[in-house]
């Protein structure tokens, strides 16, 4: 699975208390500091490929980021914060400036300053599934593990109906 995460939703944390998890990182992506046009594609690949690995992978929510992994066989989510967050989210994110130093952290706490609205609006409306995070006590490890025995669910149920004479195709199509 593949998850599109807002900055500061936690991907960085979880991702370092449990080997389930990668953040793809994205500025890993620039060379003598200069970043590929098509930077997006090896990025994606990856992603992908540590999906197919059994891997949960977090990754940007870069605009061409998406548009790439609308062409995904993975299952891939957005998880946002509602607009409501605002307030809590910038200064969530300026917290972690201050505290790092890092120029990352930085542009994302500006980022969000001055565009959290229309960001987070503009992944709401990604075409993708999205899982909201609705208030500032929440466990990211808690919500994605709710929407995999949902999927799993899903799977079980489809399963069972196609063990009583209907069939579904299968997403890898052999010739």
């Amino acid at each position: 699975m593949i998850i599109i995460g807002y900055q500061g939703i936690g991907k960085s944390t979880l991702s370092n208390e449990n080997l389930k998890y990668v953040d793809l990182e994205s500025g890993n992506f620039w060379v003598n500091g200069e970043r590929s046009d098509n930077w997006y594609e090896p990025y994606c690949n990856i992603a992908e490929h540590l999906s197919q690995q059994g891997y949960t992978v977090f990754v940007s929510s870069h605009e061409v980021v998406r548009k790439r992994l609308k062409n995904s066989k993975e299952r891939v989510l957005c998880c946002v914060p509602v607009t409501g967050l605002e307030d809590y989210w910038v200064n969530k994110l300026k917290d972690r400036f201050e505290l790092t130093g890092l120029i990352k952290d930085q542009a994302a706490y500006m980022n969000a300053k001055e565009c959290y609205k229309e960001n987070v609006l503009d992944l709401m409306t990604c075409g993708f599934e999205v899982f909201l995070i609705h208030d500032a006590n929440y466990n990211l490890k808690e919500m994605i593990e709710e929407i995999e025995e949902q999927a799993n669910m899903v799977e079980i149920r489809l399963k069972t109906i196609a063990g009583k004479g209907r069939t579904f195709p299968s997403k890898n199509k052999s010739k």
